[in-house]
C-alpha cells in the first residue's frame, strides 16, 4: 500500500489564525517594537471584525507580545535597558524563590519532565528554531513556577517575565552556539534541583539569572548595556 503523501490539516481557529497573523507581523519586524495597533484598521487590513482582532490582542498579550493600557490603547511590547533591570530585579528575587520552593515538591516524574523540556531546547537550537527554542524554555520555568506550590507566585511570574520572553524573541538572534550555551545551563539548573538542598540551590540560580541579565541586555540593547 502507498504511503500517504499529505499530512492532514490541523483545525485552527480563526482567532488563532488572526494570532498567528499578527505575532508572525511582530516578529518580522513589519510591527515594530513599540507600535501603536489600531483595532479598526488592523481589522480592515484583515478583512475582519473587531472583536476578533481584539481577542487576538488578548491572547497576545497573554503572551507578551503586545502591551494593552487601559485608555491609552495596544503597542507592540518595547523594553528599554531599564524595564530589563526593574523586571530582572524583581524576577532574581521572585524566580530563586520558586526553585526553593519546588525542590520538596518535585518528583522523579518532574525531573524526567524538566530534562525533556531541555532536549527540547537543544534540539531548537541544533535546528535554529528560536520560536521553539523559546517556546521549551518558556515552558521550562513555568513547569518551576507551578513546582514552588503558591499560584500567587506563579501568577506574578507569568505577569513580569513573559513580556521579556516575547521581546527576546522579537529583538534578540544569537548563534547555534549560545542556544546550546544556555540548554546547558538549563541542564545544570535540573541537576542542582537534584542534588542540591534548597538554599544552596536558590544561590545557584541566582548566579545563573544574573548572568542571564548581563547577556540580555548586551544582545537587546548594546548601546545601553
Amino acid at each position: 500500500m502507498r504511503a500517504r503523501v499529505l499530512q492532514h490539516i490541523k483545525p485552527i481557529s480563526k482567532k488563532d489564525q488572526v494570532v498567528e497573523r499578527i505575532k508572525r507581523a511582530i516578529l518580522l519586524g513589519d510591527l515594530k517594537a513599540g507600535e501603536a495597533i489600531i483595532e479598526n484598521k488592523m481589522a480592515q487590513d484583515l478583512g475582519i471584525g473587531n472583536p476578533l482582532v481584539r481577542e487576538a490582542l488578548i491572547e497576545l498579550e497573554q503572551q507578551g507580545f503586545v502591551q494593552r493600557i487601559p485608555y491609552k490603547g495596544t503597542t507592540v511590547t518595547k523594553l528599554s535597558a531599564q524595564d530589563i533591570e526593574h523586571i530582572f530585579s524583581l524576577r532574581v528575587e521572585l524566580e530563586s524563590l520558586a526553585i526553593e520552593w519546588a525542590k520538596p515538591h518535585t518528583t522523579a516524574t518532574d525531573v524526567d519532565e524538566l530534562r525533556e523540556l531541555v532536549q527540547g531546547m537543544r534540539q531548537a537550537a541544533e535546528e535554529m528554531r528560536e520560536d521553539l527554542f523559546t517556546d521549551h524554555d518558556l515552558a521550562f520555568h513555568r513547569k518551576l513556577w507551578q513546582l514552588s506550590g503558591n499560584p500567587h507566585l506563579a501568577k506574578s511570574l507569568e505577569k513580569i517575565v513573559v513580556p521579556l520572553f516575547a521581546f527576546s524573541l522579537m529583538r534578540n538572534h544569537p548563534d547555534r552556539e549560545t542556544y546550546l550555551e544556555s540548554a546547558t545551563i538549563h541542564e545544570q539548573i535540573v541537576a542542582a534541583l537534584v542534588l542540591l538542598e534548597a538554599s544552596e540551590l536558590r544561590k545557584k540560580v541566582i548566579k545563573f539569572m544574573l548572568r542571564w541579565k548581563d547577556d540580555l541586555l548586551t544582545r537587546l540593547i548594546p548601546n545601553q548595556a
